[in-house]
């Protein structure tokens, strides 16, 4: 049995600024909503150089002093790849933000998440940023049906 597998990276950070917190309105009509900024890992990039270069694509923000809060992935039913998306954190940054093709962005009180469109799942995934005993958003597909837990 082979242990290699297809593996997709991407990574999300969430940035905050006191009780608000840096949210993007994403265009994506594959997973569309309200997340926080993040993308791909390009080949030969660390996953931290990654963070950095999309926050700044997305955002116009410099961010700095990441931490890792942990991770979500699946594997897709269909092509048989790994999806990895490795969750930061920080409330270091540098520069005004500006929205991108990928969405528009902007501050927002994080009580005031509850009462707008989040992108499908965001809510298990922001349990991941914000308690620490948790560090993985793991999907499984059984019975025709996806499946969510965090642990």
């Amino acid at each position: 049995m082979s242990r290699i597998e297809q593996v997709i990276l991407t990574n999300m950070c969430m940035i905050t600024d006191g009780q608000q917190v840096l949210v993007q309105d994403r265009k994506s009509k594959k997973w569309p909503g309200i997340t926080f900024p993040g993308g791909h890992v390009e080949p030969n990039e660390s996953i931290v150089s990654s963070v950095i270069r999309e926050v700044k694509e997305e955002t116009g923000l410099t961010v700095s002093n990441l931490e890792l809060c942990g991770i979500q992935n699946w594997t897709d039913p269909i092509d048989d790849y790994r999806y990895l998306v490795f969750y930061y954190k920080t409330s270091h940054f540098s520069g005004s933000i500006q929205s991108s093709d990928e969405g528009e962005v902007f501050w927002i009180d994080r009580e005031d998440l509850k009462n707008i469109p989040l992108a499908d799942g965001f809510e298990s995934i922001l349990e991941i940023f914000e308690q620490p005993q948790l560090t993985e958003n793991f999907y499984w597909f059984e019975d025709d049906k996806w499946r969510v837990e965090n642990k």
